[in-house]
């Protein structure tokens, strides 16, 4: 059988050729798109088509917890920046808007206690209601509302786009948590943050981090205090050390430059801290004589004053008392003068001395330096408490009955002058609870308008030994 016969195609024009897919004859039609030149135009409408649907938002809603631990993508950033156009708030064009709404999850935050408040605090009728400004409870140092105002701005009156308030209220939650003792609960709401050394912190165009030094320092410093995670803290404070020495090094103001040596001291003084509250006095010690303090400037010096305390509390005398030998003038101590700074070089070198007799056990020589001291500063509530110590390892407990009385009377009362005065009266008598009450019930009933937030207004049980 023979093949059929080839029959040739015929040639292709540039005519229309018939086809039955009538798609092509369809235009496309032009996307509409939106530039930066249409943000601030009044005649411009949105879309209807841009909005995302609800089901989308509630999914956001319960996914944006985990934004801060891991990398964005950049359809979810280009969806943010569109979805700001609507906003009538003014955009800034040199940052795009970031969804901070994880802070805002109501989970992330805790109802604070009460059981370790006496109740004349709970109860005191000079208490500010919770609508005051956050400003105004701080400055009268009624921290624990100030922790619940701020967690309330945080989840109702912050919008998800205002890192910076937010970052703020939530630093301010953070640090009153700290100030009455929560330190394990402001850990466990720290972590809300995620980690804040992914890139999602980081200004996309200038690559400076957006969250506040201060919160930084603090998130660290709960990562060691609030769940003993103390290598963890150690590291932190390196880390933001080692950025430190980065940006000393980038600056091109002096003004820069100093703002981040501060911080970089800042830094190595923490991890002193941190060492001294692990229980390392030692490495403590040697940790801040790596610190520079062989000049004669105020930062250093303070530097010297923290490792003499150090020295003491180690008890080795004799490095104390050579690290003091540095810190004194080689003239002798000037009469009262009208200048500050002579008068609080004084101060300390005097106290150190003291505290030196204290940490050998010369109570009496103590004393003595602490009286002096005390007739020269009256109004220093430090002098004052530990002249009431020395006289009270004297024994003459009636004197420091006395001066510890005054001291709590006399300005905003710290939590050892509470502590000592109350440890006087299980001392002194048999119904030292009657006692305690008292006193709850007297610094309760002050106004806490008048104390300018120079320490916290609330005082907890353990300090009154109740």
């Amino acid at each position: 059988m023979n093949p059929p016969p080839h029959i040739p195609e015929p040639a292709r024009s540039h005519g229309r050729a018939p086809s039955g897919d009538e798609r092509r004859r369809i235009a496309i039609p032009r996307r509409s798109t939106k530039g930066p030149l249409d943000i601030d135009d009044p005649l411009s409408e949105e879309p209807s088509s841009s909005l995302p649907p609800l089901s989308t938002l509630h999914q956001q809603h319960h996914a944006r917890v985990l934004s801060p631990t891991r990398a964005e993508s950049p359809a979810s950033s280009q969806h943010q920046r569109h979805g700001s156009v609507k906003s009538p708030v003014v955009v800034d064009m040199e940052m795009p808007a970031k969804d901070f709404s994880f802070i805002q999850d109501p989970q992330a935050y805790h109802v604070l206690p009460a059981s370790n408040i006496p109740p004349p605090f709970l109860n005191a009728p000079t208490n500010p209601s919770l609508s005051s400004p956050v400003d105004t409870l701080l400055l009268s140092g009624h921290f624990r509302l100030a922790a619940i105002a701020a967690s309330r701005n945080i989840l109702q009156a912050a919008s998800p786009t205002d890192y910076e308030t937010l970052l703020h209220l939530l630093h301010i939650r953070l640090a009153c948590l700290c100030l009455i003792s929560e330190h394990a609960l402001a850990a466990q709401e720290s972590k809300v943050l995620g980690d804040l050394t992914s890139t999602f912190y980081r200004h996309p165009l200038t690559n400076t981090h957006l969250a506040p030094w201060d919160l930084r320092l603090l998130v660290v410093r709960l990562a060691a205090l609030g769940f003993g995670e103390w290598r963890k803290g150690i590291m932190g404070y390196y880390e933001l050390a080692r950025e430190c020495r980065e940006n000393i090094i980038k600056a091109d103001s002096d003004e820069d430059k100093a703002l981040w040596r501060t911080r970089l001291r800042d830094c190595g003084i923490r991890v002193a801290n941190v060492l001294v509250e692990m229980g390392d006095l030692e490495s403590a010690g040697r940790h801040l004589s790596t610190l520079p303090q062989h000049s004669s400037s105020e930062h250093d010096n303070d530097i010297r004053v923290m490792e003499i305390l150090v020295r003491l509390r180690l008890g080795d005398l004799a490095a104390a008392k050579r690290l003091l030998s540095l810190s004194q003038p080689s003239d002798p101590p000037s009469p009262p003068s009208d200048s500050n700074s002579d008068d609080n070089d004084d101060l300390i070198t005097g106290t150190l001395k003291a505290l030196t007799h204290l940490a050998s056990s010369a109570y009496t020589e103590a004393a003595s330096l602490f009286r002096t001291l005390h007739t020269r500063f009256p109004s220093d509530a430090m002098v004052a408490q530990n002249l009431a110590v020395c006289l009270l390892y004297t024994g003459d407990i009636a004197a420091a009955k006395k001066l510890l009385t005054d001291v709590v009377d006399a300005g905003s009362p710290f939590h050892s002058s509470v502590f000592n005065l109350c440890t006087v009266y299980e001392l002194c008598t048999e119904r030292n609870r009657e006692r305690k009450v008292q006193l709850a019930e007297k610094l309760a009933a002050r106004d806490g308008k008048a104390e300018k937030g120079a320490v916290g207004w609330e005082v907890l049980s353990a300090d009154f030994k109740l």
